[in-house]
């Protein structure tokens, strides 16, 4: 068991690297966002969606800093994480965010969720 959540948050460690992020910072604002899912130890899914999630809202906020939308009511709709450390996911809604934006400033979004790093597993 020991061994898999080793493995688990080594598949974290690599999303935090590959995104340029903090995973000090991603276990801390995991920790606090979601209390319930740390109370018997790590929670490498968790951390995993936190991190995906973290950089997602970051990558936003660049390019919708100028309109009326904010990023924390966007990313519900328009991208999906599976933090499965087997098999991390990271899904852009295209749909949903050239239903909501201007051609230009859709693609701009999809340009700018299109820098989220999956990292290599198998």
């Amino acid at each position: 068991m020991e061994d898999q959540i080793n493995r688990e948050m080594a598949v974290f460690e690599q999303v935090c690297e590959i995104n340029e992020l903090d995973p000090q910072a991603i276990e801390e604002e995991a920790q606090s966002r979601f209390p319930d899912k740390f109370k018997e130890g790590k929670n490498p899914e968790r951390l995993i969606w936190t991190a995906f999630d973290s950089r997602a809202k970051s990558l936003i906020s660049q390019v919708v800093q100028d309109t009326n939308h904010d990023a924390e009511q966007l990313t519900d709709k328009v991208y999906t994480i599976d933090g499965d450390p087997a098999a991390p996911a990271f899904v852009i809604n295209e749909d949903a965010i050239r239903s909501q934006y201007s051609p230009d400033k859709a693609a701009e979004i999809i340009d700018a969720l299109g820098q989220v790093q999956l990292p290599v597993t198998g």
